[in-house]
């Protein structure tokens, strides 16, 4: 079994675990960012786990992107005139969060479970200080984007003890955020050269970056072409 395929077995066991028959009749299910659904086997497949652990692990930090996904996701204009679905946009991230402590509880890792809970605060903080103190245009703004893009996995990273390949996900998701050329024009020229200089990071490998991402045909320019910048057609 290949990469791909491991990636699309850890999904749908992640997806089973999180229907709902009710929510489901009223929300569409979550949709998984590709990136950091790739950046959560990076670090999980140099743990050498056992697959069910894994799975467990894998599928508890889709489970708490998703909560802060659902949650952020009270903001649109179509769920928040329409009180039904806004409850259920709360309760069903609060459903994911409660799943991804069950999961983490059976597995005894509170180191892990300690850290996500510190990135879900810290991220939510950031994003707060976003949207009331800080101008769109700055470079300060984004870096804060960094931090909220990547705070998860960078604690994921740090209770793994894989804090090497810290700079790896920031860069890596950063760039993933501002894929598309429509994405990019939303910055201006400082920004771009803060983002130009994350590729030419990856590009170069003057970070560390995870094993699965040392392939021979890995190159950033395809990274930023396909969903999982995983350097595959």
């Amino acid at each position: 079994m290949n990469n791909m395929e491991k990636i699309q077995r850890l999904k749908e066991h992640t997806r089973l675990l999180m229907q709902h028959r009710y929510v489901d009749k009223f929300l569409t299910p979550p949709i998984f960012d590709e990136a950091k659904v790739f950046i959560a086997y990076c670090l999980l497949s140099e743990l050498e786990l056992d697959p069910a652990v894994e799975a467990e692990y894998f599928s508890s930090i889709l489970m708490i992107q998703s909560a802060l996904d659902r949650h952020e996701n009270i903001l649109d204009e179509d769920i928040a005139s329409h009180k039904k679905r806004r409850q259920l946009v709360v309760l069903s991230g609060d459903y994911f969060s409660s799943l991804y402590y069950l999961l983490l509880s059976r597995c005894e890792n509170l180191d892990l479970i300690a850290k996500l809970s510190l990135a879900v605060q810290q991220i939510n903080e950031h994003k707060s200080s976003m949207h009331h103190q800080i101008h769109k245009s700055s470079k300060e703004y984004i870096k804060k984007v960094v931090q909220i893009e990547s705070l998860l996995y960078i604690k994921a990273a740090e209770s793994f003890g894989l804090e090497k390949y810290i700079p790896f996900i920031e860069r890596y998701l950063l760039i993933s955020r501002y894929q598309s050329k429509e994405q990019r024009m939303l910055l201006n020229e400082e920004q771009l050269e803060l983002l130009h200089s994350y590729e030419t990071d990856l590009r170069e490998k003057k970070i560390e970056v995870p094993l699965v991402f040392q392939r021979e045909d890995c190159s950033i320019n395809k990274c930023i072409e396909n969903d999982l910048m995983l350097g595959e057609g």
